[in-house]
C-alpha cells in the first residue's frame, strides 16, 4: 500500500506499517528562518576541531596532507550532501534523518526493516552523543592545558565537573522556545566566523609567517608518502563534517522545509569546507613546526607551544590574544554542543514517535513545545560517555580521550552515511510518487546511484582502512547496544496492544 503524504501541517501520528505518515513534528512551533537553518547547520559543526586538531592532524601528515585531507573530504561529502537535500526536501518532520531510514527500510523489508530502521536511528543518535562527548574532552584538554600546562596534571576530578557544565548549561538552554533557541545559534555561529577572520589576520599582521611552512611534508607515518599522510588523516577529516545533517533534524520547525533546509545543507557543506582549509592554512603558515616530545602533535620550532589557535594566538599577538582566543574556543565548542543537542532531541523524539524510544521523549513542554525529556535524557548519556572517556584517558587505557572518541564517533558515522545512499535508492522504486522538491538527476535513477555508490565507497573506505581497529570494535559494540532496546520496546508495545484488544472485546 502506498504511504500516506502529509505537506500540510496535520497533528502527530505513529508510523505503522500499513500507513506510514512522514509528518512527525507538527505539533513543534515553526521558529526557525531559512538563515537559521544555515546557520544552524555551521553551528553544530564547527566546535572544537577547527581551533584544535590542526597539531595531531599536522603532526601525522604534514601540512601539505593535512590541506589535502580537508580539501578532499570536502569534495568527497558532496555526494552525501546531494543526497541528504533530496531526502530533507520529502520529509519536513521532526528528526529527519531517523525518519528517512525507519520508512525506507520499513517500506523495503516489511519484515526486519523496523529493525534495520531503529538501528540506523539508534547508531545516529548514539554517534551524535560520542560526538558530542569528544567535543567535551576536547575542552577539558583545552581548559587543563591552559591552567596547568597538561591535561595530566589537572585534578582528578575537574574534567568531569567542566562536561556537567557544559552540557548542563547548553540543555537548560535548549529548553527554551525554538525561536529563543535559534537567535542564540545564529550567535554562536556568527562568532564563530568572527574567530576566523580574527586568526587570520592575525597571522598574517605578524613576521613569523611564511607560505614555505606550508609546504611541509614530515610527518610520523612515512616520509613523503602523500597518499600514506592523506590516509592518516583522512577518518579525521571526514568526521569533521558530521552532523551535516542536523539542520534537518528541525525540519518541522522551519519555516517552508523543503526548500531552506536542503538549500542550507548545500551553504553548510561549502561554508564549513572553506573554514576547515583557511585555519589549516593559517596555523601551518604560522611559525616553524617540530614534534613534540611524545611525537603525537606539533609545537611551535624550540618550543612546547601547540599548534592550536589558542595557543598559536598567544605566541603570536601576546597572552592576552591567547586568553581571549581560549575563550572564544570555549564559547565555541558550547555553541558547538548546544546546537547539536537542539537537532539531537529530535531525533529522540521521533524514536519515541515510532514507540521503539521511551514514550515519554515525545513529550513536549506545554508552552515552548520542545521535547524536554529528550533533552534531560541525552544531557545524562553524554556527560557519562565523556566523563568515562576522560577518566580512563588519565588511568592510561588510551592516550587521550578526544582523539579516541573522536575516530570512534568517526566509524559510527561512516555507516550512517553510507545508509543514506541506500534509502535514497530504494524509495526512487519504493515510493516514486512522493514529491522531491530537490531531486538528483532530472530524468531517470542513473545519477542517485552513482551518489550512492560513492558515498558507499568513500565512508566504506574511511571505516575501515583509516580507522584503528579498536575504534571499530568500540563502534560496532555501541551499535549493538541497540538491538535490545529494539526488542524492548517492540515487546512492550506488543503487550499493551493486546491489553487494549483484551480491554475492546471486554
Amino acid at each position: 500500500m502506498s504511504p500516506t503524504i502529509r505537506l500540510a501541517p496535520k497533528p502527530d501520528v505513529q508510523l505503522s506499517s500499513a500507513k506510514m505518515p512522514i509528518c512527525i513534528g507538527a505539533s513543534m512551533k515553526t521558529g526557525i528562518s531559512a538563515f537559521g537553518s544555515w546557520m544552524l547547520g555551521i553551528g553544530s559543526i564547527i566546535g572544537s576541531m577547527a581551533w584544535l586538531i590542526h597539531a595531531p592532524m599536522l603532526a601525522r601528515s604534514g601540512a601539505v596532507g593535512s590541506m589535502a585531507a580537508w580539501a578532499i573530504a570536502g569534495v568527497l561529502v558532496i555526494p552525501l550532501a546531494l543526497i541528504l537535500m533530496e531526502l530533507s526536501s520529502m520529509f519536513p518532520s521532526a528528526g529527519g534523518p531517523y525518519l528517512y531510514k525507519y520508512y525506507a527500510l520499513k517500506r523495503l523489508m516489511p519484515k526486519m526493516g523496523e529493525l534495520l530502521g531503529f538501528l540506523t536511528g539508534w547508531l545516529f543518535w548514539a554517534a551524535l552523543i560520542v560526538g558530542l562527548a569528544c567535543m567535551a574532552n576536547g575542552l577539558v584538554n583545552l581548559l587543563t592545558t591552559s591552567v596547568w600546562g597538561s591535561s595530566g596534571n589537572s585534578p582528578i576530578w575537574f574534567g568531569s565537573a567542566v562536561i556537567f557544565a557544559l552540557f548542563g548549561a547548553t540543555t537548560f538552554l535548549n529548553c527554551l522556545s525554538v525561536e529563543r533557541v535559534s537567535k542564540i545559534a545564529n550567535l554562536f555561529t556568527i562568532m564563530k566566523i568572527g574567530m576566523v577572520v580574527t586568526f587570520v589576520g592575525l597571522v598574517f599582521s605578524t613576521k613569523h609567517w611564511s607560505i614555505s611552512n606550508a609546504l611541509q611534508f614530515n610527518h610520523t607515518v612515512g616520509g613523503a608518502n602523500i597518499f600514506q599522510s592523506v590516509s592518516s588523516v583522512l577518518m579525521l577529516a571526514l568526521a569533521g563534517f558530521a552532523f551535516l545533517e542536523c539542520t534537518a533534524c528541525t525540519s518541522s520547525e522551519t519555516v517552508n522545509p523543503q526548500k531552506s533546509v536542503p538549500r542550507a545543507v548545500l551553504l553548510t557543506l561549502f561554508s564549513v569546507t572553506f573554514i576547515y582549509l583557511i585555519m589549516c592554512f593559517a596555523v601551518s603558515i604560522s611559525s616553524p613546526f617540530s614534534l613534540s616530545v611524545d611525537g603525537t602533535s606539533l609545537v611551535v620550532a624550540g618550543t612546547s607551544i601547540q599548534a592550536n589557535c589558542p595557543a598559536l594566538a598567544g605566541y603570536l599577538g601576546g597572552s592576552g590574544w591567547g586568553i581571549g582566543f581560549t575563550a572564544c574556543v570555549i564559547a565555541s565548542i558550547v555553541g558547538c554542543s548546544f546546537s547539536a543537542l537542539m537537532a539531537l532531541a529530535r531525533v529522540g523524539y521521533s524514536m519515541a514517535e515510532t514507540k521503539l524510544f521511551p514514550h515519554q521523549f515525545a513529550h513536549l513542554h506545554p508552552v515552548t513545545k520542545v521535547p524536554v525529556y529528550a533533552l534531560a535524557f541525552q544531557f545524562w548519556c553524554v556527560c557519562i560517555i565523556g566523563c568515562a572517556a576522560n577518566l580512563l584517558s588519565r588511568s592510561g587505557a588510551f592516550v587521550d580521550a578526544y582523539t579516541f572518541l573522536g575516530e570512534t564517533f568517526g566509524f559510527m558515522y561512516a555507516f550512517v552515511a553510507m545508509l543514506y545512499g541506500f534509502c535514497a535508492v530504494s524509495l526512487r522504486y519504493t515510493d516514486p510518487e512522493l514529491p522531491r522538491l530537490f531531486r538528483i538527476g532530472t530524468h531517470g535513477n542513473w545519477l542517485v546511484w552513482l551518489m550512492a555508490a560513492v558515498t558507499a565507497g568513500i565512508w566504506g573506505y574511511a571505516a575501515f582502512g583509516c580507522v584503528n581497529w579498536t575504534h571499530q570494535v568500540a563502534g560496532s559494540l555501541i551499535l549493538l547496544l541497540g538491538v535490545p532496546i529494539f526488542f524492548y520496546y517492540r515487546r512492550a508495545n506488543r503487550s499493551q496492544e493486546r491489553q487494549v484488544l483484551s480491554s475492546n472485546q471486554g
